[in-house]
């Protein structure tokens, strides 16, 4: 019978379930500040542009042109949806980065 503060045998080593289990719990605290609606448009936006650049580069539009004209602005819609996800996890600071940064100013104000 094993311990029960030991963590099961699942292959991994016992600091990176900690590592993966505090960096969901983290992203969640983010999600959870963060309006919702922002994060699903800039997944949609991601794969929808993924989408069409794929068919774009696999021909299934005739005029090169136009399949030229949708890898382009399939790709451009998937860096702007990458780029939105990020910009929502990452626009968030916390009390603690606040507080932080007020100690720092002050301290350097002093000097």
């Amino acid at each position: 019978m094993q311990h029960p503060k030991l963590p099961q045998q699942t292959g991994m080593k016992t600091g990176q379930t900690h590592r993966n289990r505090s960096f969901l719990v983290k992203l969640s605290k983010k999600a959870k500040s963060v309006n919702l609606f922002y994060i699903i448009s800039g997944v949609a936006q991601t794969v929808l542009g993924a989408i069409v650049t794929m068919v774009a580069i696999l021909n299934l539009v005739q005029p090169i042109w136009l399949a030229a004209f949708l890898s382009l602005l399939g790709c451009v819609v998937t860096m702007l949806g990458v780029y939105q996800v990020y910009e929502v996890f990452n626009s968030r600071r916390s009390t603690q980065d606040l507080a932080r940064d007020a100690i720092e100013r002050a301290i350097n104000d002093k000097n």
